[in-house]
This record gives C-alpha cells, sequence and structure tokens, in this order.
C-alpha cells in the first residue's frame, strides 16, 4: 500500500522532486537507506530521480528515515515502491516483504579500521581495551567488523566497545576530531570523502568485500513497471549524468540482480534479524 501522510511524517524524512507535467500520475516512492545524513543523500541520488522521473514519464519521490531501524520497519510495511538497500537488508525485504531483486551496483562493500593519520595504532590487536566508532548497529559494515574483529582475537563489549554515530560521515570526524581511536566505515564512503579528509585517516584493516547495494521493487509492483524501472536502471550507465553520477560515487556498473544473486546473504540476515530483536524497546 501506498504510505499515507501521518505515517511518513511520523517516521520518514522526506524529499520529493517537483513533479513536473506527469503530475496527475502516480510517483514513484524509492526509500534510500540511511547511511549519509539526508540532505547529502538527496544530492547525491538527484541525477539517477531525475533519469527515472524522464524516462518512465511519471514523477519519482526520495526518501530516507532517520535511522536504520526506522528504514526496515519502513521497508517491511510496504513504504517504498523501490528501496536502495544493503545486501543484508536486501535479503530481508525479499523473504520478509516480497520485495524483488532489480539490480545492484558492481563494486563491493567492504568495511575499513580507520585510524588517525598521526595515530600510534597499526593493527586491530591494538585496539584490546579501545572504543571504536560504527555508522549505526545495524549497518553490514559494523557486522562485517565483529566478524573482523574476532579473528583478531578481539570479542565485542568485552575486549572493546562500539560507539554509534549515525552515520558513516560521523564515525569518521569522531577519528579525525580525535573522540575515538579508531572507526569502521564502508570503503564507498571512505573514497567518497574530500582529499583532505582522506588524508587525516590511515587504513589499519579491511573486512571481507561483499556485494553492494541492491535496487528491489515492492511486490505490489506489476512485472510491467518493475522491468521498466529495470531496464531504466541498467541503461542509465551509459547515459552522460549516468556515467558521471557511478564514476564520481565509485560505485561502478549498474548490473542485473535476482533472488540467486542474494543467496549468500542468508546468514547476514539471520544476524540482522537476531540484533533487531535483541535491540527492540
Amino acid at each position: 500500500m501506498n504510505p499515507t501522510r501521518r505515517q511518513l511524517c511520523a517516521l520518514i524524512l522526506c524529499c520529493s522532486l517537483p513533479l513536473g507535467a506527469h503530475a496527475a500520475t502516480t510517483p514513484l516512492v524509492i526509500g534510500l537507506f540511511p547511511n549519509l545524513s539526508p540532505q547529502r543523500q538527496f544530492r547525491l541520488y538527484q541525477l539517477l530521480a531525475d533519469y527515472l522521473q524522464q524516462r518512465l514519464a511519471r514523477p519519482v519521490q526520495l526518501y530516507t528515515a532517520k535511522t536504520p531501524r526506522a528504514f526496515i520497519e519502513a521497508t517491511q510495511r510496504g513504504s517504498f515502491d523501490i528501496v536502495l538497500t544493503p545486501p543484508h537488508l536486501a535479503w530481508l525485504a525479499e523473504h520478509e516483504a516480497g520485495y524483488r531483486p532489480l539490480a545492484t551496483y558492481a563494486s563491493s562493500i567492504r568495511g575499513l579500521l580507520v585510524v588517525a593519520a598521526s595515530s600510534g595504532l597499526h593493527t586491530a590487536a591494538e585496539l584490546r581495551g579501545r572504543d571504536i566508532a560504527i555508522p549505526d548497529p545495524l549497518a553490514f559494515v559494523t557486522i562485517l567488523g565483529v566478524a573482523y574483529l574476532q579473528e583478531a582475537g578481539l570479542r565485542r563489549d568485552i575486549d572493546y566497545r562500539f560507539l554509534n554515530r549515525g552515520t558513516h560521515n560521523n564515525a569518521a570526524l569522531a577519528v579525525i576530531n580525535g573522540e575515538v581511536p579508531a572507526a569502521i566505515i564502508n570503503v564507498l564512503f571512505f573514497n567518497q570523502l574530500p582529499e583532505a579528509a582522506r588524508g587525516k585517516l590511515r587504513i589499519i584493516g579491511a573486512t571481507t568485500a561483499v556485494k553492494s547495494f541492491f535496487f528491489m521493487a515492492n511486490s505490489r509492483l506489476s512485472p510491467a513497471t518493475a522491468g521498466a524501472v529495470q531496464d531504466a536502471l541498467l541503461s542509465f550507465g551509459a547515459t552522460p549524468q549516468g556515467r558521471l553520477f557511478l564514476d564520481h560515487n565509485h560505485f561502478g556498473r549498474i548490473l542485473p540482480a535476482n533472488s540467486h544473486s542474494l543467496a549468500a546473504m542468508a546468514r547476514y540476515g539471520a544476524e540482522t534479524q537476531r540484533l533487531m530483536k535483541e535491540s527492540s524497546p
């Protein structure tokens, strides 16, 4: 069902694109996983939204949520026609809410363990007894980071403590500003940082690499509509604005996706379900 104004105002920070000549057409509602600030996300995806609006001849509206949990809950309620979400949450969207995979970025998600460039820390093992900033407990790089640190002999909440900073940007800034000795952030975000900010960080470790973000279609969309969206996404990279968008943000190409593409995410999806139950109010 389409999200009501009350639902969206209560939980979702929204940004609507101009509806133009197709104002009478039902908008295509796209939900963006909140790994950046809302303002930065909407600026980032403006090119793609403009292209989809022109290609599909219908208005496009972008939404995000205040927190990953709020985004997951809105996804499960069916508040979005399309979601752009990390692979562990894409698996949840498919298995809990009936969303269908349409496309994914060719780039990979990998968590980077970063410290200040001037820090004397050089290995993960040296973080024993210290705090580590994270973008969110449900972020995929956090889950990957737990496994990486465990391989280094560090146990969560025993040998180190995670400090939730809400976004990758805030986690990185916590290190740059000297608030924490280390952070775990997405390699894509690290590459998107201004050169001056990257120069203040040093990478001392990296998690395993996994599939990137997925575009998922709500099951209420007809096969024809979902197919049209998929075709538009796959052709975006061949346009000048698409090449600019993908190259500037280090996303690689946009590739077709199906349920098989998410099969390896089952264990991460199950871990996310466990974390959500543990942290439920």
